[in-house]
């Protein structure tokens, strides 16, 4: 690879994770195109040259693969705590600054909001909701997705107190049947009890 194309990725690589960390600090609509530059000690020029635009850097420093793989799916109060130890490690690991860049501009940008929800759907939900079995799937994936989601976020971002300070085996202990609950199928329960 020549030398040239090299030090041309190592600009656009460093643009990239300053706008991550723009954009998780300050939102969508405060960071600017002048800031990402001047903290990836570039100028506004080279970003607009490797990304076009602010909406199409934003789009590319967004953009994460979360690690569990919905096809592997099984009910039991272990598979629920699995799913959310992933979780937690994709928070708490390298794909932190996307994520937290989408959703800190996804409270006051809609086209942030829409992005997000896009990914959620198709990343999370849609896929758990084909590999379980049941009436209800979509939901039940919506909620399992928001729960994991809900969990991650409080213990890895926002460092609630309790939950940030717990041991994480017992976070998974606890977590365990509730998530396996919207997991499995639900029984019917509007027929009542036969004497």
């Amino acid at each position: 690879m020549p030398e040239k194309t090299r030090k041309g990725e190592r600009t656009r690589l460093r643009i990239l994770e300053a706008a991550r960390q723009e954009f998780a600090r300050h939102g969508y609509e405060r960071a600017t195109i002048r800031g990402i530059a001047t903290a990836a000690e570039c100028d506004k020029s080279s970003v607009i040259k490797y990304f076009g635009t602010k909406q199409h850097l934003f789009r590319e420093a967004v953009e994460w693969q979360a690690s569990f793989d919905p096809s592997e799916l099984e009910v039991s109060d272990r598979q629920g705590a699995e799913y959310l130890r992933t979780m937690l490690a994709d928070f708490a690991g390298p794909q932190h600054d996307p994520m937290l860049a989408l959703l800190r501009a996804a409270m006051t940008n809609e086209e942030a909001a829409q992005l997000l929800r896009e990914k959620a759907t198709a990343g999370a939900v849609d896929p758990l909701a084909e590999a379980m079995d049941g009436p209800n799937a979509q939901l039940r994936a919506a909620l399992l997705s928001a729960t994991l989601f809900g969990i991650a976020v409080q213990r890895e971002m926002l460092k609630m107190p309790y939950l940030a300070e717990a041991d994480l085996d017992d976070v998974l202990r606890l977590s365990g049947p509730m998530l396996r609950h919207l997991l499995e199928p639900p029984t019917d329960r509007h027929h009542p009890p036969t004497p």
